[in-house]
């Protein structure tokens, strides 16, 4: 078993990334590109660079799937709702509809045994999926993520300019540029504040709170205290997800 090697592969709406991992060590992240630069052929180029790996995948984009079935063609477990090797509980009507990406980071945070507990998936959109007293999944709520608020306010206003984001020393804008950073920021941090504490309403006691994705970093002032930043987490999903999908049945 200790020989095992694991490919985890996490396909989000904007960017892909892939780790290696064996049974109990730490996990390595490998590379990370745009998920519109996936095709056939990168999958297939991926796949002989990690011939040996159990590989798990976690894609939100469908269309995707069918690649990467062929190319990693036997030694691939996509993660799904309805997957036995989740070992998730669910009190969730369809969980089919719950994203891989989501699955697999509640995977991770209910082997930790604290709950209740919300976990924040911080990318493209921020999804918030919920872990009941129980460890049950039991609902969430999924916003948009701070670089789509971004790119929806100026595609949606004729004379705002391109602007990047980047840390502001301060709130009170001065420049039209400055004034974007400020409002798409404060909307972004204030809106994760807002949905977290109306999410624990409906949970008994304090629940644990667990942030992971590409814009986590622009939450730690915000939750400072208030949460645990967890970078790996989808990936540290994947890979108990690997170990019930390809170890436990050999």
């Amino acid at each position: 078993m200790s020989a095992a090697q694991f490919l985890l592969i996490d396909v989000g709406n904007s960017r892909v990334k892939w780790a290696t991992a064996d049974v109990r060590g730490p996990i390595q992240v490998e590379g990370e590109g745009a998920t519109d630069e996936v095709t056939a052929t990168w999958t297939r180029s991926l796949a002989r660079k990690f011939p040996r790996h159990h590989t798990v995948l976690a894609s939100v984009v469908p269309k995707l799937s069918p690649a990467f079935a062929r190319a990693f063609a036997g030694r691939l477990h996509p993660v799904a709702g309805n997957s036995p090797a989740l070992g998730l509980r669910f009190r969730y009507p369809n969980p089919a509809e719950i994203g891989a990406d989501r699955l697999a980071a509640a995977v991770a945070v209910l082997s930790d045994g604290t709950w209740p507990a919300i976990v924040v998936n911080s990318g493209t959109a921020t999804a918030f999926t919920v872990l009941d007293a129980k460890g049950h999944v039991c609902g969430g709520a999924i916003a948009p993520g701070l670089h789509t608020q971004l790119a929806a306010l100026i595609g949606a206003t004729a004379q705002l300019p391109a602007t990047d984001l980047r840390p502001m020393r301060r709130y009170l804008a001065r420049s039209t540029g400055d004034a974007i950073r400020a409002g798409v920021m404060l909307s972004f941090q204030g809106g994760v504040k807002e949905i977290l504490e109306r999410l624990g309403e409906s949970l008994p006691g304090k629940p644990l709170v667990v942030v992971t994705g590409g814009n986590a970093g622009h939450l730690t002032e915000t939750l400072q205290g208030k949460a645990v930043f967890r970078p790996l987490l989808v990936f540290e999903g994947l890979r108990m997800i690997g170990l019930r999908a390809f170890i436990e049945v050999l």
